[in-house]
């Protein structure tokens, strides 16, 4: 390949010697989609994928399946759709099979759609409106949802969109490109890299955003174009695996940013997010997916946190901390007082935790008139199951305790939330507040303070206890625990690698 300047983008109007030569010597047919399925063994999700391209608004494509050595019905599946490319391969792997589609296809545009996930019917037809808007770039992104293995949205992170100093976002520490399906290339950028890198498998995706970002410019757009499927033989699933590829990838763009100083301190944030942060954030993962297949959707979950809030995000069930905060006893602290009125609960409703509101009237204010439990939640798009009732329903006589809104949602920062009250008759009132999940700031010191931080969190209301994979030092550390545990509490969930999880509502 000619040489260039190192910070000079190349043409894509200019062809260089191309790496992976696409199939006969015909230009690649204009406006064509090629969308090309890696497939080995996910014949029971590939008719899915291939249906959902087959029913796409835009109508220029061609469908190319390469069977990377299935030994299951691939072949079977894909003979039943007579406008489909059947490719066949040993068994070399996804990049390997890739590559192998797009040296078959003939289109100006290329998309890769795992088989096992599926593209909205709008997917081309968004990523060509794209890419006309925006010809100079190597390739358009969208989002995706995230589903399971029956086709379920499950509920995930908010998506970002990147506007620019794309190379940058990447470099920074994992990809905002959830799932390949939504990248639809120009054919040319091939031209240039050296397709999927088999060696850097499984991110071998992460790697050609990496080196292409690095060169061309890009876009990305916030709709939602793709379903990315989350089941149990998920290539990402295992995490050091991923994270030792990651790094791989990471480190290779060493030479290209050394030089510059924006580019290193993107590249160091990067390598603290692949060696720290992205193993955490799988196993949360992974964790959240245990819980939504094993326990009923209204448990009460506490989990040994170590103080991290994002071990809390459980699809909406209500989470506490474990050990949490043991109340010195008393109604709480005072948050109001008065007949009547309505205050903002400042920005301190946190994900995970539940704060007791409790109203007190009376000739000298010891007279409980209502209570009302209120719980922050991760992610607002989630519906939690909550101790409240709807505000009509909250006045008895004459008594009144609410809350808009509730459950709270505390993502990234704390919540906020607007608490109404009155006592009814017009006598003074006084509205406590009190904290149920709130961490207790410290480890046990020995097996018995641990013990009673279980019983305490048993009698508040707590139904299971997930110890995460990095908490198993609790196993070790407090070994009469550990015994106590094991003997009177079942292991619904034993995943050495993820959590163990008790069932805390029948003792043995």
């Amino acid at each position: 390949m000619p040489s260039r300047q190192k910070n000079k983008r190349p043409d894509l109007e200019v062809a260089d010697p191309i790496s992976i030569p696409a199939a006969g010597s015909a230009p690649p047919q204009a406006n064509l989609v090629s969308v090309v399925i890696p497939c080995y063994n996910h014949a029971q999700f590939l008719a899915h994928a291939i249906e959902s391209v087959l029913a796409q608004s835009y109508s220029n494509f061609e469908l190319i399946v390469v069977d990377d050595g299935s030994t299951d019905d691939t072949a079977e599946v894909v003979k039943r759709y007579s406008s489909v490319r059947y490719v066949y391969q040993e068994n070399a792997g996804r990049s390997s099979a890739r590559n192998t589609g797009l040296r078959q296809s003939r289109g100006e545009f290329l998309v890769f759609l795992d088989a096992d996930d599926r593209l909205l019917s709008h997917a081309l037809e968004v990523g060509i409106s794209c890419m006309r808007e925006h010809p100079e770039c190597a390739f358009v992104s969208g989002h995706c949802r995230v589903i399971d293995s029956k086709g379920v949205i499950l509920p995930s992170p908010r998506q970002q969109r990147v506007e620019r100093e794309h190379y940058l976002r990447l470099l920074g520490g994992g990809s905002y490109i959830w799932c390949p399906a939504v990248a639809l290339f120009q054919q040319r950028v091939f031209d240039f890299v050296h397709g999927f890198d088999p060696a850097m498998m499984p991110v071998e995706d992460y790697d050609l955003y990496l080196r292409i970002t690095r060169d061309f410019p890009v876009y990305s757009h916030n709709q939602v174009i793709a379903e990315y499927r989350q089941h149990r033989s998920n290539t990402s699933r295992d995490v050091s695996v991923m994270e030792h590829a990651a790094l791989a990838a990471h480190g290779a763009q060493w030479d290209f940013v050394k030089g510059n100083n924006r580019y290193r301190e993107a590249y160091d944030i990067g390598r603290r997010f692949w060696q720290n942060d992205y193993p955490l954030q799988k196993m949360v993962s992974r964790i959240r997916e245990i819980i939504r297949e094993q326990l009923p959707p209204d448990a009460i979950v506490a989990v040994a946190t170590g103080g991290n809030s994002e071990m809390l995000r459980l699809d909406g069930r209500r989470t506490w901390h474990f050990p949490q905060v043991e109340e010195a006893g008393g109604a709480g602290q005072l948050f109001a007082q008065g007949a009547k009125g309505s205050a903002e609960v400042p920005a301190w409703i946190e994900a995970g935790m539940t704060y007791v509101f409790s109203l007190y009237g009376g000739p000298d204010c010891s007279k409980l008139l209502a209570r009302l439990l209120v719980s922050g939640i991760a992610d607002s798009s989630l519906t939690a199951s909550i101790d409240s009732r709807p505000a009509e329903l909250e006045r008895e006589n004459g008594v009144l305790l609410t809350t808009t809104p509730n459950p709270v949602p505390a993502g990234d920062e704390p919540g906020v939330t607007n608490i109404i009250w009155d006592t009814g008759n017009g006598s003074e009132g006084r509205l406590y507040v009190s904290g149920v999940g709130v961490y207790a700031g410290r480890d046990p010191a020995n097996s018995n303070e641990a013990l009673r931080f279980l019983e305490s969190i048993r009698a508040k209301g707590a139904e299971y206890l997930v110890i995460p994979a990095n908490s198993f030092w609790w196993l070790d550390d407090y070994q009469e625990f550990r015994k106590h545990v094991e003997a009177r509490y079942r292991a619904v969930v034993r995943d050495e690698n993820t959590c163990i999880v008790f069932d805390l509502r029948e003792s043995r």
